[in-house]
């Protein structure tokens, strides 16, 4: 009988000769697991105060029993039980040898079957599955408390850990390392399934998903396995690539997830699935949604340069699934905050620091200041047909010659108080407009498509001089259609303007052709629109001029501060020359 045999008669630490016997003698072949760490948490815990100085069964193999019993609180228990262990450990490394490879299913059970029942299930339960099972039902399962599994839990993954770090079970640990070299640290769960197949493992066995466990371990997100976070680490590389470049490449992309070590083929699904994300060509812009300023905004970063409301349609267009409009995408890009006005016809991103254009006077302006106060014309209008190419030097021009700017000897600078203003015309030289009192102001103007489709309407300067408005002022007439506002900005180049009038020719059922007389009262500050009837002369004079006629000459001469005899030279001299004609036949 062996030596070590006798570790079976309980008076077995009595015996002198095995007390004295070193443990690479006392167990046949010891020295085949000195490499080997000592599995710790299969043997007594007064033990584990060991590990640190006896990491590895060779650290012990010149202990005798008796040197061991000799330590604090050691006794022939925790000996014969460390005996045993080195036994079985030689036993399972020479079966390994012997048995070469076994497959993933019989390798991982034979690394289970050194687990009791007990840590075999809560292991599976808490550490392996993809999605664990709460503590409570584990417990109800096993028919114990669930404190008896929260106590045993960590002291059943260190055994596990053991186990695989034991080279005897180095064939499971291959088998998991091939898995994770072929998946990564982030994969789709149908590649991962493919993978298991591949090592003929079932991907909804016990061996699976130790088999992942080890490799990562892995955790399920939706479709993905992910491993040690990441799929966040993926999401945080993409984002900061969108946050530098906005449209990168393809392959800028690639190499990104790459470093991270995703496959080429598991990067594009990524991106293609688990981003909001857009693909045009071999460049990619974000697409949170198809609501047109997402649209509007992955357009821009794609075209990568301002560009028109029509070019931006355009490109957005193709995937476009709600048919949204030029004239929508044209209302989105002035409402919000994120676009900016490059240029008179184009529209960039807020955040390229992009200088806003707001209109072609206030890019004079801006000019003018940065000169100094004051510009040569020439200098000026190169410079802005240099920066906005889309603004004709026509428009300049029209710009500078408004009232808020002064031009002498072909220097330009902004008007200032002590500049005045130009004289303004007398009222009687403006077409269609009369006086009726010091009170009243009654001005015919054209019903035109723009009229009825609702367009501010240009007013002579003189109409606005005498309704009360002064350059750079406005004033606000109430009628029964509503309030409408005369303006006189300095930067117009068609003088002084008024609101809508649309709902004042609809009440006066005036239809395209006809004309309204506007009736300004200055005291009370309102407004009446009165359709002028082709009728007879004297009815339409008494329209124009506000108030019953017996002598539509002399009328006309008071509305019009001249003269009778002037009258018809008056009205022809403005333009007039239908209601002179009409006043000859009077």
């Amino acid at each position: 009988m062996d030596l070590i045999d006798q570790l079976h008669d309980p008076e077995w630490w009595r015996d002198p000769t095995l007390l004295s016997t070193r443990l690479r003698d006392l167990v046949p072949d010891f020295d085949t697991i000195g490499p080997f760490t000592i599995p710790y948490t299969r043997l007594p815990r007064r033990l584990g105060k060991y590990a640190e100085e006896f990491p590895r069964w060779a650290d012990v193999a010149d202990q005798t029993p008796e040197s061991l019993m000799l330590r604090p609180k050691v006794a022939e228990a925790a000996v014969r039980a460390l005996i045993e262990a080195a036994r079985q450990a030689v036993q399972v490394h020479h079966d390994t040898i012997t048995a070469g490879p076994v497959g993933p299913d019989a390798a991982v059970t034979r690394l289970l079957g050194q687990l009791d029942d007990f840590d075999r299930e809560i292991l599976a339960g808490q550490v392996w599955a993809a999605e664990p099972v709460p503590q409570r039902v584990l417990a109800e399962r096993l028919g114990v408390n669930p404190v008896s599994v929260s106590r045993n839990l960590p002291r059943a993954r260190a055994r596990f850990a053991e186990l695989v770090a034991d080279p005897a079970h180095h064939e499971v640990v291959e088998n998991a390392e091939h898995i994770r070299q072929r998946l990564g640290p982030y994969s789709p769960v149908d590649v991962a399934d493919l993978e298991l197949r591949r090592l003929n493992v079932d991907p909804a066995s016990r061996t699976a998903a130790v088999l992942l466990h080890i490799a990562g371990p892995y955790t399920r997100h939706g479709g993905w396995m992910d491993t040690g976070g990441s799929r966040g680490r993926a999401l945080a590389a993409v984002e900061a690539v969108f946050d530098d470049q906005g449209a990168p490449t393809t392959d800028t992309l690639l190499g990104t997830l790459a470093s991270l070590e995703l496959s080429t083929g598991v990067a594009l699904t990524f991106l293609e699935t688990e981003l909001k994300l857009r693909r045009f060509g071999d460049v990619w812009v974000r697409w949170p949604s198809d609501a047109t300023v997402d649209m509007i905004e992955a357009a821009l970063h794609l075209l990568g340069a301002p560009a028109t409301a029509q070019t931006i349609y355009a490109t957005i267009a193709p995937q476009d699934t709600k048919g949204v409009s030029l004239d929508h995408v044209n209302r989105v890009l002035s409402k919000r905050e994120q676009f900016v006005r490059a240029s008179r016809t184009t529209w960039a991103l807020r955040k390229w620091g992009v200088t806003e254009y707001v209109n072609i006077a206030h890019a004079i302006g801006e000019r003018i200041d940065a000169a100094g106060g004051n510009a040569a014309v020439t200098t000026l209008i190169a410079e802005l047909r240099a920066q906005y190419p889309d603004i004709s030097e026509s428009s300049i021009i029209s710009y500078l010659n408004t009232l808020a700017f002064v031009q002498e000897k072909g220097v330009v600078r902004r008007r200032t108080k002590a500049d005045g203003w130009p004289a303004v015309p007398p009222l009687n030289t403006v077409r269609g407009a009369f006086r009726n009192g010091r009170n009243e102001i009654r001005v015919a103007h054209p019903v035109t498509t723009e009229v009825l489709r609702g367009s501010g309407q240009s007013i002579h300067e003189a109409v606005a001089h005498a309704a009360g408005v002064r350059p750079g002022g406005q004033r606000t007439f109430a009628s029964a259609q509503g309030p409408v506002t005369m303006h006189w900005r300095l930067a117009s180049t068609n003088g002084a303007s008024i609101g809508s009038l649309r709902a004042h020719a609809l009440a006066a059922e005036a239809v395209l052709g006809d004309t309204l007389v506007l009736v300004f009262r200055l005291d009370d500050a309102t407004l009446e629109a009165v359709r002028l009837a082709d009728d007879t002369p004297a009815v339409w004079v008494r329209t124009l001029v506000g108030h019953a006629v017996r002598k539509p000459t002399a009328a006309l001469a008071a509305a019009l501060t001249c003269r009778p005899e002037d009258v018809g030279a008056v009205l022809r001299g403005r333009g007039d020359d239908a209601l002179a004609d009409r006043l000859d036949q009077v």
